[in-house]
């Protein structure tokens, strides 16, 4: 990765505490109240460790209807963080984004009660300087 640049290397939805994408991540046996929204981040060698700022903004939509869903977010949205560590930590030659895993940033999504269709996320990662501009929309996901 260019020492500069940064980029949303995955982001998917999971069982919770699950490891692969899953595109029904609260069907059952039995239908679970929650689901893991996962993001994977990383960042060149100078700008991991730079402490500059950025904005990672989450947004959920429901394919069904094509609008926002704020109950799907996860809390603190939209997180304006900084380039450094604990949160950004050396992977290689590059630094990346952990969260309660190395390079991993796991959010726990309660699904409302009578919240049911078809969603994807979508992620913007935007440092203050827009030196990086980086997108993401998940694979779409069915709750039941």
């Amino acid at each position: 990765m260019n020492s500069s640049d940064a980029r949303i290397a995955a982001a998917y939805t999971t069982a919770p505490n699950g490891t692969v994408a899953d595109d029904t991540p609260n069907a059952g046996p039995p239908r679970s109240p929650t689901f893991d929204l996962v993001l994977q981040l990383e960042a060149g060698n100078v700008l991991g460790q730079s402490g500059g700022d950025y904005t990672l903004n989450i947004v959920a939509i429901n394919e069904n209807t094509g609008l926002p869903v704020a109950s799907l977010v996860p809390t603190g949205n939209p997180f304006k963080e900084e380039f450094k560590a604990p949160a950004w930590t050396p992977s290689g030659n590059d630094f990346v984004r952990s969260g309660s895993s190395p390079g991993v940033l796991r959010y726990s999504i309660t699904v409302p009660s009578g919240v049911t269709g078809r969603f994807h996320y979508n992620v913007d990662f935007v440092s203050s300087g827009f030196q990086v501009v980086e997108l993401a929309k998940t694979p779409s996901f069915l709750l039941v």
